[in-house]
């Protein structure tokens, strides 16, 4: 997941940097889309461009707080069929109330995904990212990116429940993601704190794509969607910094949740949220995520598309 202006932005803006730029994951008969709060489990050949974040902060005395929107991107490149590197940003992102603007840290990650079980639709992966700071805006910036660097484990778990016996439930699936975020400064020059981070999330699927191809067959114009609702936390657990009065409390659990809708086509997807704040520190009013993410793995599955080392997984029937 991208992070961005730790130091400079308010909560709302972290919890918009926290929208991942992901990929789409095959699992025996399971597509786990990009979903848009938390990276999904796998490893592919994609490239998400654009994603688009917005959402209005609140400010601890009640008032409206500025208003952000970000476009960002991803791209993705196996290594071998179960292992991929990846580098991205949370990109450009400009805010109103007051006007701010400026370019996201770059972030790079290694992934590997350690146990997949296709007849169950069961996949386990780890990651770790690094945010490199001072790639994005300049300190001189109005919306500087982070001058230190964050590095980041993550945990990811897709399950589909295409192998339950009651039909209804077989287009369900669940993913999950968790992560632990230390930054290599901990007191910044202003005296001000940069705390370690946990953050978790998930996504609850129903997908009418697995129900059309392995249900029941549904009109032509509902069989490539998969709704969700998803949702994704983030609590500071080590270095928060002291309570100053009239500011949002350090220790605050902040988070968005929300309804979800995909698109999958042969070559891409498409994707859309609605984010709700769950407290006035994580935002005020409903924001807004999209991704476009294009599957290099179909548009070049010989090329561009295939991993580096090993020959490429078998293809899985999608649609």
């Amino acid at each position: 997941m991208i992070r961005y202006f730790t130091r400079a932005g308010t909560a709302a803006a972290l919890l918009l940097a926290a929208s991942p730029l992901c990929a789409h994951t095959i699992v025996g008969n399971r597509v786990f889309p990009a979903t848009l709060t938390i990276d999904d489990p796998g490893v592919n050949d994609e490239l998400a461009l654009p994603s688009f974040s917005y959402l209005q902060s609140a400010n601890p005395d009640g008032t409206l707080g500025p208003i952000s929107y970000s476009l960002g991107w991803e791209y993705a490149k196996t290594i071998t069929p179960d292992t991929a590197l990846s580098v991205g940003s949370a990109g450009f992102t400009w805010q109103r109330n007051p006007k701010a603007e400026g370019w996201a840290n770059i972030e790079t990650q290694a992934k590997f995904a350690f146990l997949q079980i296709p007849e169950h639709e069961f996949i386990i992966s780890a990651a770790v990212s690094a945010e490199i700071g001072n790639t994005g805006s300049p300190q001189s910036a109005s919306l500087p990116s982070d001058p230190f660097s964050t590095i980041t484990s993550k945990l990811y778990i897709g399950k589909g429940f295409g192998d339950a016996s009651a039909d209804w439930v077989r287009p369900f699936a669940v993913t999950g993601e968790i992560d632990y975020s230390i930054p290599t400064v901990t007191i910044n020059s202003d005296g001000s704190y940069n705390p370690t981070v946990l953050t978790y999330g998930a996504t609850l699927q129903y997908s009418l794509l697995y129900e059309n191809s392995f249900v029941h067959q549904l009109p032509d114009v509902f069989n490539r969607l998969i709704p969700a609702f998803e949702g994704i936390f983030s609590t500071p657990v080590a270095n928060e910094g002291p309570v100053i009065p009239g500011e949002f409390s350090p220790y605050e659990t902040t988070g968005v949740v929300g309804p979800s809708l995909y698109y999958i086509g042969q070559y891409f997807e498409i994707g859309v949220m609605a984010q709700v704040p769950i407290n006035r520190a994580s935002g005020d009013h409903v924001g807004a995520l999209a991704v476009l993410d294009i599957f290099l793995d179909d548009v070049a599955p010989t090329s561009l598309g295939k991993p580096l080392f090993s020959a490429p997984l078998s293809p899985l029937a999608r649609y």
